[in-house]
């Protein structure tokens, strides 16, 4: 190969990498989010008193992090959606 293709080639392998890693999701931030807009939906609290039943756990996964509590799982990509 080329010194030019291998240069891009590695620039594109430490591309695809640090987005696999996604450092700039924070957890907390994350947590607060998910809480926010599906612990009523979920099962998370209960309905009538508003107390918590189970609350969310965030891991890494590659391309985003994986919110799960008792009742759901969330996938929430590196660019923020949440599936």
């Amino acid at each position: 190969m080329k010194k030019k293709t291998k240069i891009i080639l590695t620039i594109a392998i430490l591309i695809i990498l640090f987005l696999a890693w996604a450092p700039w999701m924070n957890k907390q931030k994350l947590h607060d989010k998910i809480f926010k807009e599906r612990s009523k939906i979920d099962g998370t609290i209960d309905k009538v008193t508003g107390e918590l039943i189970c609350d969310y756990s965030v891991t890494w996964i590659p391309f985003g992090r994986a919110v799960k509590s008792c009742e759901a799982g969330y996938y929430i990509t590196f660019y923020g959606q949440t599936i």
